[in-house]
């Protein structure tokens, strides 16, 4: 299992075995372990025909290598400890210390020794002395230190001690991963938000160095048509190619980037418009020379591709602008005929940033120009200031919502984005305080003083846990302290339990004080100290009343017990913070726990195994064992740490992200809405009689929507075919709308057909296409009479059935030119009587009880009060006889 970072450096977990080899193992052993390791690789390498370790030399090299520096670190090792103990002594500690050194100090030498020397790179392009890989090593080193000391007990203990290594696994894998958030999946090149990031910081060097700089839009032609006939599979090999001849063709240095469908762009630093005129055409005829196969086609696929060039400075000053500036040069080469070249310098108009140019007419590729004389709608290319929201999706995944993911709530103060409960609050931290002290109190009255060094050593091991906690992206902190204060319930119960747990409670405090200008209150402390009381209560509980000997032999015995403990410590310590922190800022306890700490059960789960080994340590070596078995801890806070410094920068930049389409997402609900009512307007505005029909009938479906507990997605829909139920009207001849007597079987039949036509001019509609058969079918009845399908009962879509009902009580409702407005009680008997007829029995329930919850008054006149609007003043003359 290896790990490869962005710039080719693989990362291996070997080194915790050599090191536990340098430590227990004759040389002789130690070596054959070394080769036969690297001997499985690079047969399993030859297996899967991987490019890695090509080379015959590389792996021999690399079996000399570590070898080299094993050897060296385990004659250290014995020179300083001769006895080759382990862990009894101070001097047997130092000498692990030094032969850890020495091992990664040697292996990381040879190697940029070589780097240098075989293929000319300087001591930093080599990084072999990157502070950060030394660091990477060395906490391998201290796991195998562990693992050594865990076999000289019993070698099964090896695996539980591996556990560090699920963390720092997904630590070394996040720069591979934050590259591939940088790249598009189909192509390789980059996506479009960090492209232009990217382009805009070498428009500034640009800038700054005043050197020139080319922007190439690339368009590949008719892609839909490549979809259409051969599939997308062939689309994604045709855009993979191009890609690859992109990527072939242009220097090094420049930038490349895929924009999402067809759409690629290129930032050409140092490049004047002659040279990229030269690049540009360089590609084209690359593309167009390029054949593709694909499975579903027989013969090989040809394409061609249109592109626009803008230079800094003489077209354009910022990125957005020469965005723009290339992309009109693009639809220029589109309408001349495609597969060609365009400059902005060859167009004829002043292409400066206010100014649209009128473009000849262009290709099947876009919409039809006849009604617009500027470029149709394109997708938007963002610059670094305007930030690509469409791009969340290709971030790295973060632990979900981190707001204030810290275990004690002193950690940080509640945001009051909601309406807090103070009096809860007090209440919960009264009686948790009040419980913690009662238990604390029972626990030294009946139990035995647990000893005093042990106790001492856990409470500073928990002080210097939470003194190096871990900042989650400046919302909240999150510590290893949970190791000792497990150890400390099983090994000293409630007496140890209470003293651990206030050393840790104060350290989070003195960490508060430290990092921020607030001063932690005692009220804070004296909370998250209960806490931590309350939580292993039921480990000391338990443990004692098993009375099983806390030993390596009894390991299978205590795996049950032990995972219980753990649940129970998560679930209490989580649940009881959440709540406390639900009634300060007014959010739902259980919202709060699922937001905030439901991510932490592995953290918990582990820590909680680490601090049973703690517990066996200290049992079968004493206080040097605890101290011993405190580096794997030690290591998992470090990837820990690793883990958030390498995601911080994309979990805000995600954040960030998340903060604006949210905003942009009221905005566009709001603008939906805005659209929606305006469109009904208009449509009812050609009646007098109608004009507030389609808004009423959209407010009564969204409230029955909401009544018949259908999602906020749904009642969204609802309200939207209210506003559009009626749009097919739009066709049917005022004559007939506005007759004021009966109308004839064949007029009937033309008001009828306002249902299809509707449903048919939102088919042709690809944003309102799903609200189709609801308009289609608003005028069915339950029992099957209704109109055009004569569809009945469940077989009429819900959303139309509630439509049925609105419409209808908004026009028995109204004055209408045959009719006067009926009153409420006349309304809720006509449809009581429609019931399991005309209407569903169950959605005119639903609307007489929201009726009668509402009072008389909701359910209006519209047309009433669109009348009383529209009546014109009248001026009374008074005549003198």
């Amino acid at each position: 299992f290896k790990v490869e970072a962005p710039s080719h450096t693989l990362y291996y977990a070997t080194p915790i075995f050599f090191f536990a080899g340098i430590l227990l193992l004759s040389p002789f052993l130690l070596a054959c372990i070394i080769v036969l390791s690297l001997l499985a690789e690079w047969i399993k390498e030859r297996l899967v025909n991987s490019n890695h370790l090509r080379n015959w030399y590389l792996q021999p090299f690399n079996m000399a290598m570590y070898t080299i520096a094993a050897l060296c670190a385990h004659w250290s090792y014995l020179f300083l400890n001769p006895a080759a103990d382990l862990y009894h002594t101070a001097s047997a500690f130092v000498a692990v210390i030094c032969a850890g050194i020495v091992y990664v100090v040697v292996n990381h030498v040879l190697l940029g020794l070589v780097l240098m020397l075989a293929r000319g790179k300087s001591w930093r392009e080599s990084a072999a002395l990157d502070q950060e890989n030394l660091f990477i090593e060395l906490i391998l080193v201290c796991v195998g230190y562990s693992v050594a000391l865990v076999y000289t007990l019993s070698p099964w203990l090896i695996i539980p001690t591996l556990a560090p290594l699920a963390l720092m696994y997904q630590a070394l894998r996040i720069p591979q991963l934050k590259h591939e958030a940088h790249v598009d999946g189909k192509t390789g090149l980059l996506n479009a938000r960090h492209f232009s990031q990217q382009s805009t910081a070498a428009l500034e060097r640009a800038t700054r160095q005043a050197q020139p700089l080319a922007f190439v839009m690339a368009d590949l032609d008719l892609l839909r048509a490549i979809n259409n006939t051969y599939g997308h599979l062939a689309g994604d090999v045709v855009l993979a190619g191009i890609a690859e001849t992109i990527r072939t063709t242009i220097r090094d240095g420049d930038l490349a980037g895929r924009f999402g469908g067809e759409e690629f762009a290129l930032v050409l630093p140092n490049t004047n418009a002659q040279e990229a005129r030269a690049v540009a055409e360089q590609i084209r005829l690359a593309v167009e020379a390029q054949r593709f196969v694909v499975t579903t086609n027989p013969t090989p696929i040809q394409v061609t591709m249109s592109l626009g060039v803008a230079c800094f400075p003489a077209e354009a000053t910022t990125m957005t602008e020469l965005m723009a500036q290339a992309d009109v040069a693009v639809y220029q080469a589109k309408s001349r005929g495609r597969n060609q070249v365009v400059c902005v310098a060859d167009l004829p108009q002043a292409l400066d940033p206010g100014h649209s140019p009128v473009l000849a007419p262009l290709g099947s590729d876009y919409p039809d120009p006849v009604t617009s004389t500027v470029p149709p709608s394109r997708p938007v290319v963002l610059s670094a200031e305007e930030p690509a929201l469409a791009m969340v999706a290709s971030l790295p995944a973060a632990p979900p919502d981190c707001q204030s993911t810290n275990l004690p709530i002193s950690h940080g103060e509640a945001t009051q984005s909601h309406m807090a409960h103070p009096l809860g609050l007090i209440l919960v931290v009264s009686l948790v305080i009040g419980l913690g002290c009662i238990v604390t109190v029972i626990g030294w009255m009946v139990a035995v003083p647990p000893a005093v060094a042990l106790v001492g050593l856990l409470m500073l091991l928990a002080v210097a846990a939470e003194l190096l906690q871990v900042d989650l992206y400046g919302t909240g902190t999150i510590s290893v302290s949970l190791a000792a204060i497990y150890a400390a319930a099983l090994m000293t119960g409630i007496a140890g339990l209470s003293c651990v747990s206030a050393a840790a409670a104060l350290g989070a405090a003195i960490v508060l004080a430290r990092t921020s200008d607030r001063r932690p209150t005692a009220y804070k402390i004296a909370f998250n100290w209960a806490v931590h009381i309350l939580a292993g209560a039921p480990t000391v509980v338990l443990f004692g009343a098993l009375g099983i000997p806390l030993q390596i032999e009894n390991l299978a015995i205590l795996i049950v017990p032990t995972l219980l403990t753990i649940l129970a410590y998560y679930a209490i310590e989580t649940g009881l913070i959440a709540t406390a922190i639900g009634f300060s800022i007014g959010i739902a306890p259980q919202i709060a726990w699922r937001e905030r700490y439901q991510w932490l059960a592995q953290h918990y789960g582990l820590l909680g195994v680490m601090g049973l080994f703690l517990t066996m340590a200290y049992v079968g070596m004493g206080l040097g064992g605890l101290m011993v078995f405190w580096l794997p801890i030690l290591a998992f806070r470090l990837a820990q740490r690793q883990y958030v410094e390498r995601t911080a920068a994309s979990i805000h930049e995600l954040e960030r992200m998340n903060r604006e389409l949210r905003t942009a997402n009221r905005s566009i609900h709001q603008l939906n809405e805005e659209l929606f009512s305006g469109l009904a307007s208009f449509f009812d505005a050609r009646d007098p009689f109608t004009g507030e029909h389609s808004a009423t009938v959209a407010r009564y479906a969204a409230d029955l929507a909401e009544e018949l507990g259908l999602d906020s997605e749904q009642v969204c829909q609802a309200r939207q075919a209210g506003y559009l139920h009626d749009i097919g009207k739009i066709a049917i001849p005022e004559a007939i709308l506005y007759k004021p007597d009966k109308l004839t079987a064949e007029e009937y039949e033309q008001v009828k057909t306002h249902t299809t036509i509707g449903a048919e001019l939102l088919l042709h509609t690809h944003g309102l296409r799903h609200l189709a058969p609801f308009v289609r079918q608003h005028h069915e009845r339950w029992d099957g009479n209704g109109y055009p399908d004569g569809v009945s009962g469940t077989a009429i879509p819900l959303i139309a059935r509630v439509l049925n009902v609105c419409d209808a009580v908004e026009a028995m409702a109204s004055d209408r030119p045959y009719q006067r407005g009926k009153a409420v009680a006349e309304i809720i008997a006509e449809l009581q009587r429609g019931a399991g007829t005309q209407f569903d029995p169950t959605i005119v329930q639903m609307f007489i009880r929201i009726a009668e919850r509402k009072g008389p008054a909701y359910i209006s006149n519209s047309a009433q009060r669109v009348q009383r609007a529209a009546q014109p003043c009248q001026t009374v003359v008074f005549e003198l006889s």
